[in-house]
């Protein structure tokens, strides 16, 4: 039972962090909740610890800060004890046995975990983290949106290296083979500090800026790759999906159909798009060219349903070309399902080549292409659908479209790396 003392509009069924002060203000204990009601009522049960009895007597208001997710809440929380010491957080803080996340000074900072005593040469680091696979799970998900190496260089432009690992999967962004300089390399890890501290709003707002900057100037993989990391960082603070499925355990299949109803709305579809392909194109220079085609099946990814094209055309890179030679090579399967919507990666060009493909055909197939740079739907005649970045049938493609191209990159690199060691 919370006290009465307590102003209960200020603990929501909501995360966050919440914060324990005396009489004179000073703060107790900073902790983090998926639900601040339910943990701060715990404190208030009729049997508690003796620690938590000695808290208990001495907090005379509470304080809470409600954030969008789980990282959130971790990051907010040990940025909070760093910064108030609390006293019954000093225990945490003086154990030697916790982590804590560093990054090293240099001109290609790494990134590692480290415990208290190795800090000394830290350039700046965060903590502590009182679980230890919290912290690494929480790495593992933010190295996906601000890639770094594990190992780079001493000197700006390595020579004769080979690529690790984690370059070939996108989890290093190449300093180990100079395929990143020093100052983006160093922008890298700027954007994950100023995550760690916690400054998300004024990072999203930053990145936003520097993507504009970079489209004016029509450098367009260079805002492609910020929209990236901005959507990365979406992806990673997005509200806690947990609780509601805890509170409903038919929540994930709701979210689904509703999904599908919305897209059938949207997209003005004569029926529930039960059967969705995406498809997608890689290649360097028309070299090694891949093809993808990705399916959702009543909204959940259907892998069993994936299928690769190897692309036979050659010449000039010619995307256009490609979209079409796949596309026409999948509807000679007609042991293979067919969709309900079609999707590709691009914009009306690659819309109405495909859509050339279905007429000849004879087929009638609704069909949309989806381009990264503004995430539009372009049909292939009439006005762009502009749907909401929240809406969940937006959701729902660029979950497609990101899957199509994944699968697309992946089996490209496959051939090539073939091509390289002169494999057949």
């Amino acid at each position: 039972m919370i006290p009465a003392f307590f102003d209960r509009s200020k603990i929501p069924h909501k995360p966050g962090v919440y914060i324990y002060k005396d009489t004179a203000g000073r703060v107790l204990y900073v902790g983090k909740a998926i639900d601040l009601y339910h943990r701060v009522s715990s404190y208030f049960s009729s049997k508690p610890s003796e620690k938590i009895f000695l808290l208990v007597e001495q907090i005379s208001d509470i304080e809470t800060v409600i954030v969008e997710s789980d990282l959130e809440a971790l990051i907010l929380e040990a940025n909070l004890i760093k910064k108030y010491l609390p006293p019954f957080n000093v225990r945490l803080i003086d154990d030697k046995d916790y982590l804590y996340i560093e990054v090293t000074k240099g001109d290609f900072p790494k990134v590692l975990t480290a415990r208290k005593r190795d800090l000394k040469m830290a350039k700046k680091y965060w903590g502590p983290f009182p679980s230890s696979r919290t912290v690494r799970e929480t790495l593992k998900s933010l190295r996906r949106v601000f890639p770094w190496c594990a190992n780079p260089p001493k000197v700006n432009t390595p020579t004769g290296n080979r690529a690790c690992f984690y370059y070939h999967i996108g989890l290093c962004p190449g300093a180990c083979v100079g395929a990143v300089d020093k100052l983006r390399y160093q922008r890298i890890i700027g954007r994950f500090s100023k995550f760690l501290d916690g400054k998300k709003g004024e990072l999203v707002s930053q990145l936003q800026k520097e993507m504009m900057q970079a489209s004016e100037r029509r450098e367009f993989e260079e805002a492609g790759r910020i929209k990236r990391t901005l959507l990365g960082i979406e992806y990673l603070t997005q509200a806690n999906r947990t609780k509601l499925y805890l509170e409903n355990p038919n929540f994930l299949e709701e979210e689904k159909q509703l999904a599908l109803k919305e897209l059938k709305k949207d997209l003005k579809l004569g029926s529930l798009p039960e059967r969705i392909e995406g498809y997608d194109i890689s290649n360097i220079q028309g070299r090694e060219a891949t093809g993808s085609m990705v399916v959702l099946t009543n909204g959940e990814i259907d892998k069993s349903q994936y299928r690769k094209f190897k692309i036979r055309i050659s010449g000039k890179p010619n995307d256009v070309g490609m979209m079409r030679e796949m596309i026409r090579r999948r509807f000679t399967h007609k042991e293979w399902m067919k969709p309900d919507l079609i999707i590709v990666d691009g914009g009306r060009p690659q819309v109405n080549g495909v859509k050339l493909e279905i007429r000849n055909l004879k087929l009638e197939i609704p069909l949309f292409g989806l381009a990264k740079r503004m995430e539009w739907l372009y049909p292939p005649a009439g006005e762009v659908v502009k749907l909401p970045r929240k809406s969940p049938s937006l959701k729902m493609l660029q979950k497609l479209r990101d899957e199509s191209h994944r699968f697309a990159v992946s089996y490209h690199r496959k051939l090539r790396g073939k091509m390289l060691l002169g494999t057949p």
